[in-house]
């Protein structure tokens, strides 16, 4: 560490700029915060040497959010010594969480300044101004946040859609409103699940693994889990109702009170089959109680997939450990290599190595500026993304009159590669890869301080897919998601393999 930064000459600061997603007029703009920031500190000779933001992120739910993650880790290694705002409120809309990260800030000697409000936290006076000022920031956000409830209430009522629409249909503009409109190739895939479900021959697990062989994947573009299916399958909006608050008190189901409306839009299946899911659900919890087991967390699960065809591996638990298996047979499949599970330990074990190993190279920022800028050429992607999802409509129509009933396995590979073509022409905008940027910078930490969930989750939000070779057993490429794409290619430990795909050569 160069210890230059640690003890500073000269006063050095720093700037922390956010806007909400509901704020986005030019009073709130990152850039209007940032001209007012560069002003005060030149007219008090403090020099701006960072500047950390958190664009479209609510301050009301999330308390550490990436930027003031950041800022609170170069604040500890002595980077400035004045961190400026723009108002109090942008740093937090809880009180107690604006003074959690004040007494962070303290604890490292640094001054915080908020332009538009004058208060020096050394002074009771200027504590309890600052007090009020948080206070009234979070009487704010409550008070929007009932005005919000009910106008939620109100459209709900009358049959329509708050926020996102469930996979099998998109949202779309129809005269002045909002309306759930059903997918033409999701909204067929959809009413299989039910009918597959309702037989009571499928899990989730199985349902979640045919649902990422038909191409598609979740609202946030991750492949379905069984957690994911498990609330597509108890979701009444499939048979055309909305059920409006307490549906999700428990972030986990469907399971609790609210209002059970009649929606505005198409069902995709009849109440008659919704019901009967409910009811295989129902038995399969009460079989389930009689002998309760302890949860397992599988880092890889959804994403790990086998070397030799390409089908995800099964996470399962079994009496000697947690595994992942080849899920082939469940498919009513068959997977050429005849070892067909790894201990999840084995596999887990590389996947904490690698993510580690991701580092990016001292000139990462000019090199990341550098691609943002000359992005390279090019077919346009529009006119590719329709043309890849003509080509896999038009296998899956011949799929299903049977064309490929010799030749399965040429139907499934021409199909995944149709999909890395179409993900590769994804649009990713420059903020979406800086904020990549941000999480791979601390990636290394983040990961040694993470919890088991936690790791899950930083697996799924940097990987498509972990390619695992039952015959080596190791771990033989990676894929980053495309916002980290252009972050993986500044990695020194890894190898593109041309697919979009790299290669980590354990030591």
């Amino acid at each position: 560490m160069n210890n230059s930064n640690l003890h500073p000459t000269k006063k050095l600061g720093a700037a922390y700029i956010r806007y909400s997603s509901t704020m986005q007029d030019d009073s709130f703009s990152l850039d209007a915060q940032l001209r007012q920031i560069n002003a005060r500190a030149a007219s008090e000779g403090i020099e701006i040497v960072k500047i950390y933001s958190d664009p479209a992120t609510s301050a009301y739910k999330n308390k550490y959010r990436p930027g003031i993650t950041q800022m609170l880790e170069d604040s500890r290694r002595g980077m400035f010594g004045v961190l400026y705002v723009h108002k109090v409120d942008r740093l937090a809309r809880r009180l107690e969480w604006a003074i959690e990260i004040v007494k962070q800030l303290q604890k490292m000697d640094v001054i915080l300044k908020a332009v538009e409000q004058n208060f020096n936290l050394d002074m009771p006076e200027g504590k309890l101004m600052f007090h009020l000022l948080g206070s009234l920031g979070e009487f704010y956000s409550d008070n929007l946040s009932k005005e919000t409830h009910k106008g939620k209430y109100e459209r709900a009522m009358q049959g329509y859609h708050n926020g996102w629409v469930p996979w099998g249909y998109t949202s779309e503009q129809v005269g002045d409103r909002k309306m759930a409109v059903q997918d033409p190739i999701a909204a067929p895939i959809a009413l299989e699940m039910f009918e597959r479900y309702s037989t009571g021959l499928y899990f989730d697990q199985d349902i979640a693994d045919w649902l990422n062989t038909q191409g598609g994947h979740t609202f946030m573009k991750n492949p379905f889990t069984k957690d994911s299916v498990r609330e597509m399958l108890q979701n009444p909006f499939y048979m055309g109702h909305l059920r409006y608050r307490g549906v999700f008190t428990t972030g986990k189901s469907y399971r609790g009170k609210g209002q059970l409306v009649k929606g505005m839009h198409q069902p995709i299946i009849s109440e008659e089959l919704f019901a009967q899911c409910l009811k295989v659900r129902s038995k399969r919890r009460r079989t389930k109680n009689t002998h309760q087991s302890t949860r397992h967390v599988y880092l890889l699960s959804g994403i790990i997939i086998c070397n030799f065809c390409r089908r995800n591996l099964r996470a399962q638990s079994a009496k000697y450990g947690r595994y992942y298996r080849d899920a082939s047979r469940f498919l009513g499949a068959h997977c050429s290599f005849p070892t067909s599970s790894v201990r999840a330990d084995v596999v887990e074990e590389q996947i904490g190595y690698l993510m580690k190993s991701l580092i990016l190279p001292d000139n990462w920022q000019v090199s990341l500026q550098d691609a943002l800028e000359h992005p390279k050429d090019g077919p346009d992607p529009q006119k590719e993304k329709a043309r890849i999802k003509g080509e896999i409509r038009r296998m899956r129509e011949a799929y299903k009159r049977g064309l490929y009933e010799s030749d399965e396995h040429s139907f499934w590979r021409d199909i995944e590669s149709l999909q890395m073509q179409l993900e590769a022409v994804e649009q990713i905008t420059p903020h979406e890869v800086r904020q990549a940027a941000v999480i791979m910078v601390g990636l290394r930490e983040a990961w040694h301080i993470a919890t088991l969930d936690e790791r899950k989750v930083l697996c799924k939000m940097l990987l498509k897919d972990v390619v695992f070779d039952f015959e080596k057993k190791i771990i033989i490429s990676i894929r980053p998601r495309s916002e980290y794409a252009v972050l993986f290619q500044m990695v020194p430990s890894l190898e593109a393999v041309g697919d979009g795909s790299y290669i980590y050569h354990f030591g």
